[in-house]
């Protein structure tokens, strides 16, 4: 497990607020989290290519920084959002973040305003960082504001302050409730004659610098023209210790979501061919710490051989898997299997299991799935493509149409009993029946509608069109398909 947080900031282009809200906040997530990488990126294009044409300095997007983490090897990320709030930019950040979850464990911290706890841990982080507020005085906060229905989180984050003092206002460049609605509040009150602006945002950037404390046409102007002593401080949110702890909150739900616990998944290797892998499957591979795969004493290690490229730098393991028709020798082992396994869980580790085509399919993987299971662990079945899927495939012919039935027959098993079952048959793992199977099928008259393949996918594939020409003993990875009637669709 490879680990990285990405610290998602709006951004700025003023080198002194970047270092004192943004960069302190980054060092105290990596202060937090010391065993993992921290990295930045912004939301904002503007800023980016501002920052690069005029200073060179190169600030990746979500995108960008989501790439190279994946190029560096980094299997689990830890995003956090510096944002106030869920709007457009934290949304922007969500959607940027989508396509990589495909292939990475991702995890997102809340932005500064989520939970109702949220808005009263910011409100007293607040109101003890800032000087108090004199009986004459008010205080206005600048909020950004936008359009987008998060921005309501304004006037639920006004009503949490004014619980705590009458005297606190926040108002908004670009959404509601704007400079207009309270100076219409602050003329009810008379006894206010000073008032102090501060940003309600995480920099003191250009809407702080220009819009709250310009020289013209800013709020503190135009509360100037109407009688008010102004003062401005220009400090962002991200100045303030207790904010910053409340994004490493934030984040280290995140990071729990991540590790907490270990979870079992059991992954389907497909039939035979690596390039059969499901997105999925690589996925978790990547992600894993411990590998296992069944041994069962032949030497064959089929799994690990087709997943092998996945798995470099893996911790693998080997599970007995006897290959026995003794019940009492199987569950034993199986139960030693499944006790190793929740070993390796409660010490947090992400445990695959190598299976041949699908687990749900007379997998040896099954039985240790459902021991784990009930020892309460978090297990997951991950699909892979099924080796008469593939046979068919590389028969170029289908297995059933219609509503013609399919019946899947262990061909080491009693087979006469389905023999004469209506519909496609598909005879698994025939390769010790494979004589017995073929005077079968002939004293049916199915033989001459019948395929093999063995070995499907792998190095020593051999392919029967019709299996009556098969002269020569097989292997166990044999598969025969005995196509039914086929009914138009």
């Amino acid at each position: 497990m490879k680990k990285a947080i990405l610290a998602v900031s709006f951004g700025t282009s003023y080198p002194d607020t970047l270092q004192r809200t943004i960069a302190t906040t980054e060092e105290m997530l990596g202060k937090t989290f010391p065993d993992w990488e921290v990295r930045r990126a912004f939301t904002s294009g503007m800023i980016i290519r501002k920052l690069q044409k005029r200073d060179g300095v190169e600030i990746d997007t979500v995108t960008q920084a989501m790439k190279r983490l994946e190029a560096e090897g980094y299997t689990h990320v830890a995003v956090q959002s510096t944002h106030v709030m869920h709007g457009e930019e934290y949304e922007k950040m969500l959607s940027q973040l989508e396509p990589f979850r495909l292939r990475l464990r991702i995890a997102v911290g809340m932005p500064l305003l989520h939970a109702q706890e949220d808005y009263e841990k910011t409100a007293k982080a607040l109101l003890e960082w800032l000087p108090p507020v004199e009986e004459n005085e008010a205080l206005v906060l600048m909020g950004h504001g936008t359009e987008h229905f998060a921005n309501s989180a304004y006037a639920q984050m006004e009503q949490v302050l004014r619980e705590h003092s009458d005297r606190v206002y926040l108002a908004t460049v670009e959404g509601y409730p704007t400079l207009e609605n309270v100076m219409t509040r602050l003329e009810k009150r008379p006894e206010i004659r000073k008032i102090r602006l501060a940003p309600f945002m995480l920099v003191a950037g250009d809407h702080a610098r220009n819009d709250m404390a310009g020289a013209e046409n800013s709020w503190a102007s135009r509360l100037e023209t109407m009688g008010y002593r102004v003062s401005c401080v220009l400090r962002g949110l991200g100045e303030c210790p207790a904010i910053r702890e409340l994004f490493a909150e934030h984040c280290r739900q995140a990071v729990e979501e991540l590790t907490q616990g270990g979870k079992l998944w059991g992954v389907g290797v497909g039939p035979g061919d690596p390039e059969l892998l499901t997105v999925k499957a690589v996925r978790v591979l990547r992600e894993a710490d411990v590998v296992l795969v069944p041994d069962a004493g032949t030497g064959d290690k089929v799994a690990l051989n087709i997943a092998k490229d996945y798995l470099k730098d893996k911790e693998i393991r080997f599970v007995k898997t006897p290959m026995v028709r003794d019940r009492a020798v199987m569950d034993k082992a199986h139960e030693q299997a499944a006790e190793e396994i929740a070993g390796l869980l409660d010490a947090g580790k992400q445990v695959v299991f190598l299976t041949l085509g699908d687990p749900a399919i007379y997998s040896t993987y099954m039985y240790i799935h459902r021991k784990v299971m009930e020892r309460g662990c978090d297990v997951e079945v991950v699909p892979g493509i099924p080796s008469f899927c593939a046979a068919a495939a590389r028969l170029n012919r289908s297995l059933c149409l219609g509503r013609e039935p399919l019946v899947i027959i262990p061909a080491s098993h009693d087979q006469e009993a389905l023999m004469d079952v209506p519909g496609s048959k598909v005879f698994m793992k025939a390769g010790r029946s494979i004589v017995d199977l073929q005077s079968e099928l002939k004293k049916r008259g199915l033989l001459e509608g019948a395929a093999m393949v063995e070995n499907c996918g792998m190095e020593k594939e051999r392919v029967y069109p019709h299996f009556a020409d098969l002269k020569e003993p097989s292997g166990y990875f044999s598969l025969v398909i005995v196509k039914g009637e086929t009914e138009e669709c």
